[in-house]
């Protein structure tokens, strides 16, 4: 009996692939740099090579069934008559499949190794503590089956407050227009339509990390970036969300180890990274302590990013950050890249307290990117599936965060340009111009000339924009904001009334100050590495005190 149970657990269980070495000395994990693979004999290999291939085209039904339903609907006779021999193909792969998973089992069951990782997950799960979770550690397995770290539900109440969404903030503001009958019931197909497609095709397009062709494609990168995280000292988290999606999370801690190991850095990858590959090791070449996530469906993430998933996925993260890593919301920079700047303005949004927020090469709304995108013809359909189902507005919840910002924009970017490929198109642009618009609109308002000239500069080549900084007289722009943070009693406050009182010529003057010392630029391509020196936690208006007389 003990051995059909071990038989039964070892068919289902999950695949393993490495077996590391390791040392522990308190809170600091050393990997031999010597790790051995895993090597299932040539049975259990082919068992997971047919079971893997049926998961792949389990993955792809979705979007083939519609297509065969049509083309036996067309042509019902040769259905009817071919319903044997189909009945006979599906008995047939049930059986190869079941084979499978039993040759598997049988492998596994003759295996030591995978037996002493067997026995190390059960107790992990049986009893999951510091022990039982260094033990695990000495196995690198398919994430599905890693214990839960860390539950949203076992926060305490007072930490879920309720949380700031841009469906509230537009319904706050009276925004959303109410239809009426005959309304609806005419825009009933566009919305049906617009289902359809938001779920199947637009979501793989706007996030194409999320299709499991392309996880399983790049598993063995990000096999190997998580191994090297390891290597730095990091260690893996698995958190469970309000929406109960469970989210693949790296920690690596660098407190009381460098200058930087006291602040934590929170990534947010792009629509096709992971933390494995991603932007985590900019911030860790500085000496920051850094947690990196993968976003829901991808890398051993759950669920797909949709909006809310994504919401809820950082919210986790965060309060992990807070509740169970000991960081004070003080101590956090969020560090967003690309569409991550979304997760990272949300979670700036509803902790306001946060140190800084770097975005770098995002965008102020994904609207305009998706019509460029698209045929004219579909730009209709394109923003009520955007508008509906991934309002990703990212300059709207920067307007809701009042503090230290850095905004990093890459000069030759051909991604998150509208049109393509163009300085002046560089949507970077517009989340600074937003940005400056919502926290200084003195400067903007009696005259366009202030407007005009931040596009002018914003769009030129480097040389022209360095040749106009040089008419820039940066001590009395620090004295102005100074006088401005006097006034509001020693804080900063926004929207600010600076410049309400300046001549045309000082707010010129200011804007152009106030745009070099938010946005910084790099010259490089959307998809390439951040330079270290760039990242920092950006401009605090509070440092022009220092140079009051």
């Amino acid at each position: 009996m003990s051995f059909i149970r071990t038989l039964w657990k070892c068919t289902f269980s999950p695949r393993l692939f490495k077996v590391y070495e390791v040392t522990w000395f308190g809170r600091y994990v050393y990997v031999n740099l010597f790790q051995k693979s895993y090597e299932p004999n040539s049975l259990e290999r082919w068992g997971d090579q047919i079971v893997i291939c049926f998961a792949a085209i389990w993955s792809m039904s979705l979007y083939t069934v519609p297509l065969v339903a049509i083309f036996f609907y067309q042509r019902s006779n040769f259905l009817a008559e071919n319903l044997y021999t189909l009945s006979k193909l599906a008995v047939s792969a049930g059986a190869v499949f079941i084979a499978s998973l039993a040759a598997r089992g049988c492998s596994r069951a003759n295996n030591s190794v995978y037996l002493k990782f067997l026995k190390t997950l059960e107790e992990a799960h049986a009893c999951y503590n510091a022990e039982t979770k260094q033990e695990l550690h000495k196995y690198e397995f398919e994430f599905w089956a890693w214990p839960v770290d860390c539950k949203y539900t076992d926060i305490e109440r007072d930490a879920q407050k309720e949380k700031l969404t841009l469906e509230k903030i537009a319904a706050s503001s009276g925004r959303i227009k109410r239809q009426t009958g005959k309304e609806f019931i005419f825009t009933l197909p566009c919305k049906f339509l617009s289902y359809i497609v938001a779920h199947t095709f637009a979501i793989k397009m706007i996030y194409p990390g999320s299709v499991s062709i392309i996880n399983w494609a790049f598993r063995s990168k990000l096999m190997k970036g998580r191994i090297d995280l390891i290597k730095s000292g990091g260690a893996r988290y698995k958190l469970l969300t309000a929406d109960n999606n469970e989210i693949d999370a790296m920690f690596i801690d660098q407190r009381n180890k460098t200058r930087n190991g006291n602040i934590l850095v929170v990534t947010c990858e792009g629509n096709c990274g992971a933390y494995e590959t991603g932007i985590i090791s900019t911030p860790l070449s500085r000496g920051y302590s850094v947690l990196g996530w993968n976003h829901p469906g991808f890398g051993g993430s759950t669920g797909a990013p949709y909006p809310l998933q994504e919401e809820n996925a950082i919210d986790c993260v965060m309060r992990f950050a807070i509740d169970h890593l000991k960081f004070t919301e003080e101590q956090i920079i969020l560090y967003g890249w690309s569409i991550g700047g979304y997760t990272a303005t949300w979670a700036a949004m509803n902790y306001p307290s946060i140190k800084s927020l770097v975005l770098d090469a995002t965008f102020d709304d994904v609207l305009p990117l998706a019509i460029m995108t698209m045929s004219s013809s579909l730009e209709g359909l394109v923003r009520n599936i955007i508008r509906d189902y991934f309002n990703l507005n990212i300059a709207e919840q920067l307007n809701r965060y009042n503090g230290t910002v850095l905004l990093i924009r890459r000069t030759e970017d051909e991604v998150v340009c509208t049109p393509s490929n163009t300085l002046s198109g560089n949507r970077g642009n517009m989340l600074l111009t937003k940005l400056l618009i919502r926290r200084y609109p003195h400067l903007f308002v009696e005259t366009s000339d202030c407007a005009t000239l931040l596009v002018r500069f914003l769009s030129a080549d480097v040389f022209t924009r360095i040749s106009i900084i040089e008419t820039v007289d940066e001590k009395q722009c620090l004295k102005l904001i100074a006088a401005d943070i006097e006034k509001n009693g020693g804080t900063v406050n926004y929207p600010s009334v600076l410049g309400q009182d300046c001549d045309p010529k000082v707010k010129q003057q200011l804007i152009l100050f106030l745009a070099t010392m938010y946005m910084k630029d790099q010259s490089s391509s959307h998809c390439a590495a951040l330079a270290v020196d760039l990242f920092h936690p950006g401009w605090d208006p509070m440092s022009a005190m220092l140079t009051k007389e």
